[in-house]
């Protein structure tokens, strides 16, 4: 059954970003980062088939989906991959991605309005939120995005992008993996390295020497220094291990004052200002930082033990 949604007004946000970074972080997808192609003349934009664009004319039509790996998605009539923006916000409905942003990710427009094919989503969670580029559709107030790289059923370049953008769900939510995760067990070198690094989007953070971002957990305490993470959680967070031999720090920007070890059953964890560290499994060298905001619990840590900021 098709069903006809009118689409209202909602006067458009702006956003705010903060002064100390360079330039704007939208999320990487390979080595060659997205924050490196946003900057590039429009001939160097992903290549995308011609004629996919939006006629303000049309009506956009919606259906859900099912691709290998997720659970049920939101995608457009040919199957394209709808997308959701952790920078953005639902209440109220408002889109940060704009300028350099939209050289990789496309608003979903709305047209005339926006036809639900199949059933499966809400009516009632589909809305509009005004932009430059006309009316965009919102699921559950999340405004939503194709990701220019894809372009038919099943591909999802954008799906997990630094952790920001994910497929929606019909509900508007995240789509999840459908994928076990199998645990990966702490491994202890014969030296464990604690660095500092600069990557697009963050003020300096903590890194081992291959790069790998450290991250501190907002369930533990650092006074005392505790960890909360055992079981199912070190199935995606690897406490950082001491070496066989000890720590290591490569930079001036860390007090070895304040880096400490505790026990826990894999061995001697290592802290910094009391902080328990870890790595997040899906990141794996310099510049992929997954785990940033995930329940808005786990955040890259900065040289004095503090959150690591990340400029909008």
């Amino acid at each position: 059954m098709r069903k006809f949604i009118a689409a209202p007004l909602i006067a458009l946000a702006a956003i705010a970003s903060l002064a100390a970074c360079d330039a704007p972080f939208y999320g990487d997808s390979t080595e060659d980062t997205a924050s490196q192609e946003a900057q590039q003349d429009n001939a160097d934009e992903p290549n995308v088939a011609q004629g996919i664009s939006q006629n303000d004319e049309e009506e956009k039509v919606l259906k859900v989906s099912k691709v290998p790996g997720l659970t049920p998605i939101v995608t457009s009539a040919t199957g394209r991959t709808v997308y959701r923006f952790d920078n953005d916000s639902a209440n109220p409905s408002k889109s940060t991605c704009i300028d350099a942003c939209l050289k990789l990710w496309e608003p979903v427009l709305a047209g005339s309005g926006v036809v639900v094919e199949g059933g499966g989503i809400d009516e009632r969670l589909l809305s509009t939120i005004d932009r430059a580029e006309g009316k965009q559709v919102t699921l559950k107030g999340w405004p939503l995005y194709y990701f220019k790289a894809d372009l038919r059923l099943g591909e999802l370049s954008g799906q997990g992008l630094k952790g920001l953008w994910f497929a929606a769900n019909p509900e508007g939510g995240k789509a999840k993996s459908t994928t076990p995760v199998k645990p990966t067990a702490p491994t202890q070198k014969d030296v464990q390295t604690l660095t500092v690094n600069v990557v697009d989007g963050f003020m300096p953070f903590v890194t081992n020497g291959a790069g790998r971002t450290i991250y501190r957990f907002d369930n533990d305490s650092n006074k005392p220094a505790k960890t909360t993470c055992f079981g199912e959680c070190t199935k995606k967070w690897e406490p950082v291990l001491a070496g066989k031999k000890g720590v290591k720090i490569l930079s001036s920007k860390i007090n070895g004052a304040r880096v400490g070890l505790i026990d826990r059953p894999e061995g001697k964890q290592v802290t910094l200002n009391g902080w328990p560290l870890y790595y997040f499994a899906k990141d794996k060298k310099l510049g992929e930082t997954a785990g940033y905001g995930v329940n808005n619990k786990w955040f890259a840590i900065a040289p004095d033990g503090k959150k690591a900021v990340r400029c909008l």
